[in-house]
C-alpha cells in the first residue's frame, strides 16, 4: 500500500475515530433466505459469475519452476495449472482426451510430460497430444494435433493465477479489476509474496457463508469475544470502498488508538489496520500485519447446502518464510480458532436452521460490504435488491 493511499485511509479512520462513527449504507437491506437454499439460484451464481468470470485457483509461488503443477477441482471440473519452460503458467481441464480419465492424480510435482495412467497417452506441458501408444492399429485415423488438453484462460498477475472455467473464453485479470483496484494491488508488492500453507475444507454451507465472514466487522466483539474480539476498536470502526463489483473493507486495529492523534502522513496503516479485498465472486484476500490471508470459496460440485473453501497463508517474501517458522505455526492457529471453530460454527447453525427462518434475513447500515457483495450476485441473477 502506497504511502498516498495510507494516508487517504488514516485521514478517514482519524475523522471517524474522534467522531464515533464509521462508513454506513444508505439503508439497511433484507436478504432472501432462498438466495442461500435455492438450488436454481446457485445454478445461476455458477453459470453468470463463478464459470465466466476470472476465479483465484493458485498462487505462482506454488509453481516456481518449469514443469511445476498443482492440480484442484473446482465446482467440478478437474483442473492442472503448470509453469511452462519460458515461466508463463497455463491451465487444462485435468482429463485425457481418449477416455475421460483424470490424467494427473497427484495433488503437486513436476512433470517433463504428463502420461495418462490408463492407456499410456502421454502429454507435453503446453497441453499438446504427443504420443498414443499403438496408433497405427487403434487409432489410424486420429489427428494427434487436435487432441491437445483442452486449455482454460488463464492469467498470472499480481502473484497469482486466475482462471476462467469455460475453454475458449477470454481472460483479462486488469479489465476485470479495474485500474485503480489493480493499481492498489500492484502497491502492495503481492507478486513477492511466498505461499507458506493451504488447506481445503468441505463444508456444511453455503458457498457465499465462507464470504460473509469477512464482511462485516459487527460481530467481531461478540463471536470472537474470547479470541481476537480485544484486538480491534470500539465502538466498530470500519470503512467502505468500491470498485464496480470488488470491494475493500478496512477494520481497525486497538493499535489504532496509540497513533489516532499523529498526522495521517505519519501513520503505518499497514500495522494498525486490516484491509479485506472482495475479488469479486469468489476470493476475499486479507491483510494481516505481516503476513497474507488469501481465501476463495465455491459451490460444491453437487450440493448447494455445501461448499468448498481454501486457505492460504502467504508470507511477504520468501527471505521471512523459514526464520519465522513458529510464527506461521501460532498464526495459523489463531486463523483456525477464529475462522473454524467460531464463524463457521456459526455458518453451519445458520445453514441448518434456514428453513424455518423468515423468507428473509436482515442487513444492516453497519454493514455495507456485506450488502454490497450480495446486492451485486442478485444484479447477475436477474433479481433486484
Amino acid at each position: 500500500m502506497d504511502r498516498a493511499l495510507q494516508t487517504a485511509v488514516a485521514s478517514r479512520l482519524s475523522r471517524h475515530y474522534q467522531a464515533g462513527t464509521q462508513d454506513l449504507a444508505p439503508a439497511e437491506m433484507t436478504q432472501p433466505t432462498a438466495h442461500y437454499r435455492d438450488p436454481v439460484y446457485t445454478e445461476r451464481e455458477r453459470d453468470r459469475l463463478l464459470r465466466v468470470m476470472p476465479l483465484v485457483v493458485a498462487h505462482g509461488s506454488e509453481l516456481p519452476d518449469p514443469g511445476d503443477f498443482i492440480t484442484d477441482t473446482i465446482m467440478g471440473t478437474p483442473v492442472v495449472v503448470v509453469r511452462q519452460s519460458d515461466h508463463s503458467v497455463k491451465a487444462f481441464v485435468n482429463l485425457c482426451r481418449h477416455r475421460g480419465t483424470q490424467l494427473e492424480w497427484d495433488p503437486k510435482g513436476n512433470r517433463r510430460l504428463f502420461r495418462c495412467a490408463y492407456h499410456a497417452w502421454t502429454y507435453e506441458r503446453d497441453g499438446a497430444l504427443r504420443t498414443i501408444p499403438l496408433q497405427q492399429q487403434g487409432f489410424p485415423c486420429t489427428e494427434r494435433g487436435e487432441l491437445g488438453l483442452i486449455e482454460l484462460p488463464t492469467e498470472e498477475r499480481h502473484g497469482i493465477v486466475w482462471v476462467v472455467l469455460t475453454p475458449g473464453a477470454s481472460i483479462d485479470v486488469a479489465g476485470h479489476l479495474g485500474a485503480e483496484l489493480d493499481a492498489e494491488l500492484a502497491s502492495w508488492g503481492l507478486h513477492n509474496a511466498v505461499q507458506e500453507r493451504i488447506e481445503r475444507f468441505d463444508n456444511d454451507f453455503n458457498w457465499k457463508f465462507t464470504i460473509d465472514g469477512f464482511l462485516e466487522g459487527y460481530h467481531l466483539r461478540y463471536l470472537h469475544a474470547k479470541t481476537i474480539g480485544a484486538y480491534f476498536v470500539t465502538p466498530d470502526l470500519a470503512l467502505f470502498d468500491q470498485w464496480g463489483v470488488h470491494t475493500r473493507m478496512t477494520l481497525t486495529r486497538k493499535s489504532f488508538e496509540v497513533v489516532a492523534d499523529r498526522e495521517p502522513d505519519q501513520i503505518d496503516l499497514r500495522t494498525v489496520s486490516i484491509p479485506v479485498y472482495v475479488l469479486f465472486p469468489a476470493t476475499v484476500l486479507v491483510w494481516q500485519n505481516d503476513h497474507w490471508e488469501l481465501w476463495t470459496s465455491f459451490p460444491h460440485p453437487t450440493d448447494h447446502t455445501r461448499s468448498i473453501a481454501r486457505a492460504r497463508l502467504m508470507a511477504p517474501s520468501r527471505d521471512c518464510l523459514e526464520a519465522e517458522r513458529a510464527l506461521w505455526d501460532k498464526n495459523w492457529r489463531i486463523l483456525m480458532d477464529t475462522v473454524e471453530q467460531e464463524d463457521w460454527r456459526a455458518a453451519s447453525y445458520i445453514q441448518r436452521g434456514l428453513a424455518a427462518a423468515p423468507a428473509e434475513l436482515l442487513f444492516g447500515r453497519n454493514e455495507p460490504c456485506l450488502q454490497h457483495f450480495h446486492r451485486t450476485i442478485a444484479q447477475f441473477c436477474g433479481e433486484q435488491h
